[in-house]
């Protein structure tokens, strides 16, 4: 075998190395070491800051009674408070729950230690309620109406140094939520049938829901390792 031929084989062998160890440095960089994705960052869920404000619970059908709850009783403050509260808690733990069970899904570990990102949830939500039809009868009366949601939405995913690595807002009167509300009155004073607490209960949980149609591919798994290699 001459020298030109054995040069030959010996840099075409060498060229063939080459390729090779920049395709395999190339697929590190692309999918980590061994062509493994990133892991996926772990995440700690902070305690949600909602502000809910919803209509004064009336109760019965005399509008001179109505006027005073309405006006001086410290009575319909106070259920109001109370009220607030209990719906308050109650789209606190929906968002969290449904949440968890995202991330579950998503494979995302919901860890809280220094590595971790951490995901703020604000919730300020006005309900509206609407009176559409009155009906009175010698026995009782009835009231309809409905229920709507205006206000704004926002979440931040913060790196474990507390930089901002993704945020976005929304306007809760765009997701069109409403429920129909029913109030029957006796004529006679006694307690009323008002559903409106069933039906604002409904709403705040259909909230939840599409507040996290709208934003789940941003806190998917993939968005979160992209977010998270962005910061080292």
């Amino acid at each position: 075998m001459n020298t030109s031929h054995v040069r030959g084989i010996f840099l075409a062998g060498l060229l063939l190395s080459s390729s090779i160890a920049s395709q395999s440095t190339l697929a590190q960089g692309l999918f980590g070491r061994g062509g493994e994705e990133p892991p996926v960052p772990h995440i700690t869920l902070a305690r949600a800051e909602i502000a809910l404000e919803i209509p004064t619970p009336l109760q019965g059908n005399d509008f001179d009674a109505l006027l005073a709850q309405a006006t001086a009783g410290s009575g319909a403050s106070a259920a109001k408070e109370a009220a607030t509260r209990r719906h308050t808690d109650h789209l606190r733990q929906t968002l969290e729950t449904q949440l968890r069970a995202f991330f579950a899904d998503e494979e995302v570990p919901l860890i809280a230690d220094n590595t971790a990102l951490t995901l703020h949830n604000f919730i300020d939500v006005v309900v509206v309620k609407q009176l559409s039809g009155l009906k009175s009868t010698s026995e009782y009366e009835l009231e309809r109406g409905n229920l709507s949601i205006n206000g704004e939405f926002r979440f931040r995913v913060h790196a474990p140094s507390g930089q901002v690595l993704h945020e976005k807002r929304l306007d809760l009167a765009d997701l069109y939520l409403k429920e129909k509300y029913e109030i029957k009155s006796p004529a006679d004073g006694s307690s009323s049938e008002d559903n409106t607490d069933e039906k604002l209960d409904k709403l705040l949980a259909q909230l939840v829901d599409r507040l996290l149609a709208k934003i789940d591919n941003d806190l998917e798994a993939d968005s979160l390792r992209e977010l998270n290699s962005s910061d080292n």
